[in-house]
């Protein structure tokens, strides 16, 4: 790591923390936690963690930006004022954040050095998985294998709560429109400008887009990425198109129906290949006994193509659920036309 260049992001991460805290104007406050983003992706690509830096770029920069600011559009822009009691509710703010300052530093007092050779995980996980990776699943991406192969279950289950988190927003903004609504009005979603030189960049942009979320998904276990980092960027391209034009011009693609069972679609692409392995007499998301049906692998690279199914699966489920968020927020939860 280079001490200068993380004190300079550092230096910079602060006061955009703070601002977006402070500002009262919540279009400011978005774009400034979209900058802190960024700076965090700065921060993990220096410090060698660049599929977290992938992650934070599309998720934190990118995503998350677009979705508070959607929310920002059907809401108050600028927060209300209190003049009772404001400073009561400060003080109890800063006391309750001292206070869990003062435990996270009296508990840290306890962790092993950074990088201690000492510890643990350092003497017998971390080992294992640098050592070994490579020889038990054919990738050269640690990361992906112990994401998906030697802690399956919890990628899956973290899969499982994406999918859980897009039909809890769509079940709390879903909104059926009335019969008296439903006349065939053009569904907007309150951004789009016409903009021949916007619309006409976007468009072509959004399939070069779209081919390198597929290039992140299927290497991901030979580069940084994945299903999760393609899935962001695949489901960025339909938001960015929705923005260039409107939110009809996606739906007419990617309707609510479609993007529901591609949600379901891709959590079951996960839970099947593990009951496969199951069925091949093997644990679940064993992916080495799937060699018995692929031709012509080996149980190790068996491994390898498991790993790149469930990514597949993981990228359908991610983009799915951030077209469903982003419509039902842009929308106000009344994007059904026609039904």
């Amino acid at each position: 790591m280079i001490w200068q260049i993380d004190l300079i992001v550092l230096a910079l991460l602060v006061p955009c923390a703070m601002a977006a805290i402070a500002l009262k104007d919540m279009m400011s406050a978005a774009i400034t936690f979209g900058a802190y983003s960024f700076l965090m992706c700065l921060l993990w690509t220096e410090m060698g963690a660049v599929d977290v830096a992938f992650t934070e770029a599309a998720v934190g920069a990118g995503i998350s930006t677009v979705l508070f600011i959607a929310a920002v559009h059907h809401s108050r822009r600028r927060v209300a004022k209190r003049r009772v009691g404001r400073i009561v509710f400060k003080l109890l703010g800063l006391s309750a954040a001292g206070a869990i300052g003062i435990i996270l530093l009296w508990a840290a007092s306890d962790f092993p050095e950074w990088a201690s050779p000492d510890i643990p995980p350092s003497r017998h996980l971390s080992p294992y998985y640098i050592t070994k990776t490579l020889e038990d699943t054919a990738v050269p991406n640690i990361v992906t294998s112990v994401l998906a192969d030697y802690r399956g279950f919890d990628t899956m289950f973290e899969t499982s709560v994406i999918f859980a988190a897009g039909m809890a927003v769509a079940m709390v903004l879903r909104r059926r429109r009335g019969r008296e609504e439903r006349t065939g009005r053009r569904v907007e979603n309150g951004f789009a400008r016409e903009s021949p030189i916007i619309q006409t960049i976007c468009r072509l942009l959004a399939p070069f887009m779209q081919l390198f979320a597929l290039y992140v998904v299927a290497h991901g276990h030979h580069s940084p990425g994945g299903g999760f980092q393609g899935g962001v960027i695949l489901g960025a391209s339909f938001i960015l198109l929705a923005l260039a034009y409107d939110l009809d011009f996606v739906l007419k693609r990617l309707n609510e129906k479609w993007t529901l069972i591609l949600a379901n679609v891709g959590v079951l692409i996960y839970a099947s290949i593990g009951a496969l392995a199951l069925l091949l007499g093997g644990n679940f998301l064993d992916y080495s006994v799937l060699s018995r049906i692929l031709p012509a692998t080996t149980p190790v690279m068996a491994r390898s193509h498991g790993m790149l199914g469930v990514e597949i699966g993981v990228a359908i489920t991610v983009m799915a659920i951030m077209v469903l968020i982003y419509a039902n927020i842009a929308s106000n939860g009344k994007y059904d036309k026609g039904l």
